[in-house]
């Protein structure tokens, strides 16, 4: 009688963490799949481990304007994003109705700013080859997200394709705004 008590005191902690196991894998793979475009990368950190750190660029948001709201709606048709709306309530009673909403996680690495920076954890062999993509500047990032019923969302992928012709044109606008805002040289006295 003692020996099976052991027994079954050794195996029921072991079956509680395959049950929390399967549950948490189950809730990773559930969701809907969308490719969002992203920006300002960080390759990785030595120090707290190998991820790509970015900015969400997302479609039909001002960009310098985003700092990041609680909620956003996705408009289009998975994995293609063809604009994003941030509601003005949230999902609130009377708010416009919204097909795949997106919410901030409070408790995520970036808690109430998760809409506009994200983490995206690679392995170590992968780490050296994505700093390599990082650095071409004629590649865009996509990022896939997994969005579920309830809002949340997480980062699961990352890709890069080549700059259209319009991204390429909108980046060189943009050095050459940067170059004119840069001030002059001072003269030097002889």
């Amino acid at each position: 009688m003692i020996r099976a008590a052991r027994l079954l005191a050794a195996i029921l902690p072991l079956a509680g963490l395959a049950g929390l196991w399967a549950m948490s894998a189950r809730t990773y793979e559930q969701g809907t799949e969308w490719e969002v475009p992203i920006m300002g990368y960080d390759p990785r950190d030595y120090l707290r481990g190998h991820y790509v750190e970015f900015s969400y660029d997302w479609p039909g948001i001002e960009t310098d304007a985003f700092m990041g709201p609680q909620h956003l709606c996705l408009e289009g048709t998975a994995p293609r994003i063809d604009r994003v709306i941030v509601p003005v309530s949230g999902p609130a009673e009377g708010a416009a109705p919204c097909d795949h909403p997106l919410k901030a996680g409070e408790g995520g690495v970036y808690g109430t700013s998760a809409l506009a920076r994200g983490r995206l954890y690679v392995g170590q062999d992968r780490g050296a080859a994505l700093q390599e993509q990082l650095r071409n500047n004629d590649q865009r990032g996509i990022v896939t997200i997994r969005q579920r019923e309830d809002g949340s969302f997480t980062p699961i992928a990352i890709r890069f394709r080549p700059l259209t012709p319009a991204e390429r044109a909108t980046r060189d606008a943009q050095r050459e705004r940067a170059e004119d805002l840069r001030p002059p040289p001072p003269i030097m006295a002889q």
